[in-house]
């Protein structure tokens, strides 16, 4: 029987990992490096290599563990952490028992964890250190306000954690296991069953920001994984020689996917090291040395790590000798690129220099990705054209796709030798339905579509239609040859470069809480970060402008002193913020939006578009 079939006939996530480990027990499951107490950056790491049935023994003493506390069929239990082997373990252990796993980003703040927890019911998590399981232990002293929903009012809420398993050492307290010492404790047996499960149950809750009010949770079933391993598969993406990076978070469920292409496929994943055991920070330069030396081959990213890669390289070739050789290399990359595209011949000192730096581009592409490397697959956002084609022009292959926490995850791919730039690619397998709607939104069918949001049913008969299409709430169309191209997004959320989904409503009403201020639009969509555009309360500005003796206001908007008074008041809404929700920056509009100028609807809802449109120069200039 081959994979794709065997695959197919699973009727769980577990039962998959169990038989893939039963048939190849030596494989080497993951691989991940040690990084040295004295001196982390420079000092030699170590990568230190899982077989799938020492990891089956570590997943064996959880599931006994689990068990022991009362974890069983639609039990739900959260993981709240970084991605490391322990995060995947620790799913696996808790479908093997029936339950459910809850996803929860390490970096949020405890007010929006203990929502989470809340909506979720889950009151067992798996939390990476020290930090996490302080906000665990805020969170259940004390009353939470949970924000309204369609089906829920406004309430204050209590938020039950009665059990903590830390995969660092931790403070001693009742409520905390150690994981460590449960995976080195005593053989358990593999489970005999697992919790009754089929292809239907609900394997996963991951929550994904909507158009407006609280986060709200994707419901997965273990059919949805299963099958969008099998599609990403069918695609291409890995095979039984790909070594996969993962780094990134695995509460997205883009790296769930990786994380399962590694579990549950006869590919492997790479680690990146622990940088801290008592905190969850990241250190780019380690992870940026992990990529490099983990010998993948396929490496996972979002766009804003390639925008920030090809950033370094650029400013190397900004200083002496050396830089002016890697400048050398760039041009001539950069325009035998273009030529070939205009389907021209390249000019001859282009060609000469083109062929001299060969050496020296194969190093770039070694030193940013590693030997072994094939190519580098973005999500998460969208990629700027420009940006794949930096990386294409130096030969280093780098293929985006497309897919939401709704549709489990991916649809569809650019593959090697068969992709367009721009586009998303054609879908992974014939069983994902993609149609236009007549509107241009983006539809999508098929085994990988999740059920609907958890206790929203409002909001999923919204986006689930009766035939049982999944509305993504993006804009696109698809070629003659069935590549996806992303046009724009019906709905307001701002996807980052960094892959980070934010809901700009309470952050803009957060800055407007400033006296100055009348109106506020964040913006950031495809970009690094967010900055907003502001405008003036009039009648408050008129009054300060007295008190400090200006008597000219139509040019109020560009004083700085003004300016920096708005910007502590941000700076104030920052601390309330996750770190990615930030603003970087504000600029001050010359006019208030109205109804007049064509600023706002007769609701009185702003043109977003129209702002973005006609303040594009300065919107550009806030990311320079």
């Amino acid at each position: 029987m081959n994979f794709v079939a065997q695959i197919d006939s699973y009727q769980s996530i577990a039962e998959a990992f169990y038989e893939l480990a039963a048939a190849d027990p030596s494989r080497v499951l993951y691989r991940q490096p040690t990084l040295s107490d004295i001196d982390k950056l420079n000092g030699v790491r170590d990568w230190q290599q899982t077989t799938y049935a020492e990891s089956e023994g570590r997943v064996n003493k959880l599931v006994a563990y689990l068990k022991s506390i009362g974890v069983q069929a639609g039990t739900k239990v959260a993981i709240l952490s970084g991605s490391r082997p322990e995060w995947m373990e620790a799913d696996i252990a808790i479908l093997a028992c029936g339950g459910l796993v809850t996803s929860v980003y390490q970096s949020l703040l405890a007010h929006d964890i203990a929502y989470i927890l809340f909506d979720s019911g889950a009151e067992i998590v798996f939390a990476e250190n020290q930090e996490q399981v302080d906000k665990l232990l805020e969170i259940r002293s004390r009353q939470w306000k949970m924000p309204a929903t369609e089906e829920r009012k406004e309430r204050e809420a209590s938020v039950e954690v009665a059990k903590i398993i830390c995969f660092e050492d931790c403070d001693q307290n009742e409520l905390i296991d150690s994981f460590k010492d449960i995976v080195n404790g005593a053989e358990a047996p593999r489970p005999d069953d697992f919790g009754g499960v089929t292809r239907d149950t609900v394997a996963s809750f991951v929550y994904t920001s909507g158009t407006t009010g609280p986060p709200k949770g994707v419901v997965q079933t273990h059919g949805n994984h299963l099958s969008n391993v099998r599609q990403a598969w069918k695609s291409g993406m890995v095979n039984e020689t790909s070594y996969i990076m993962l780094f990134l978070p695995l509460a997205h469920s883009f790296a769930k996917l990786v994380g399962y292409l590694g579990f549950l496929t006869p590919s492997a994943l790479n680690f990146a090291g622990v940088w801290d055991r008592k905190t969850s920070k990241i250190d780019p330069k380690s992870v940026t040395r992990d990529i490099a030396e983990s010998q993948s081959t396929v490496i996972p990213v979002v766009p804003r790590l390639l925008e920030k890669m090809r950033a370094g390289v650029e400013a190397k070739a900004e200083a002496g000798l050396k830089g002016k050789i890697i400048g050398a290399t760039l041009w001539a990359a950069r325009e035998h690129y273009k030529a070939l595209k205009r389907r021209e011949m390249p000019g001859s000192m282009v060609q000469i220099v083109y062929k001299g730096t060969t050496g020296l581009r194969k190093k770039i592409k070694e030193a940013l990705f590693g030997p072994k490397f094939v190519f580098a697959l973005s999500g998460g956002a969208k990629l700027p054209v420009e940006v794949a084609e930096f990386f294409d022009a130096l030969g280093i292959e780098t293929l985006e796709g497309y897919g939401l926490t709704e549709t489990c995850v991916a649809t569809n791919v650019n593959r090697l030798g068969h992709k367009k730039i721009g586009t998303v690619g054609p879908v992974l397998d014939d069983d994902i339905e993609l149609r236009i709607a007549e509107d241009g939104e983006i539809l999508y069918r098929g085994p990988n579509i999740a059920l609907g949001y958890h206790n929203r049913e409002a909001a999923t008969n919204k986006s689930w239609d009766s035939e049982g299409w999944f509305h993504t709430g993006d804009i696109g169309s698809v070629d003659a040859n069935g590549f996806l191209a992303i046009e724009g997004r019906k709905k307001e959320i701002i996807v980052t470069s960094g892959g980070k989904n934010i809901a700009p409503h309470d952050i803009e009403e957060g800055i407007k809480s400033s006296k100055f201020v009348s109106q506020a639009v964040l913006v950031g969509d495809g970009r690094k970060y967010c900055v907003a555009l502001v405008t003036l309360d009039m009648e408050f500005v008129k009054n300060w402008a007295k008190k400090q003796g200006i008597t000219r206001l139509d040019e109020i908007h560009k004083n700085e002193k003004l300016r920096q008074l708005i910007w502590e008041d941000v700076e104030r809404q920052n601390t309330q913020l996750a770190s990615y929700e930030t603003v970087k920056s504000v600029s001050i509009l010359p006019e208030d939006f109205s109804v007049e100028n064509g600023y706002l609807t007769p609701t009185f809802k702003i043109k977003r578009n129209l702002v973005e449109k006609n303040y594009k120069e300065l919107i550009d200039s806030m990311y320079k």
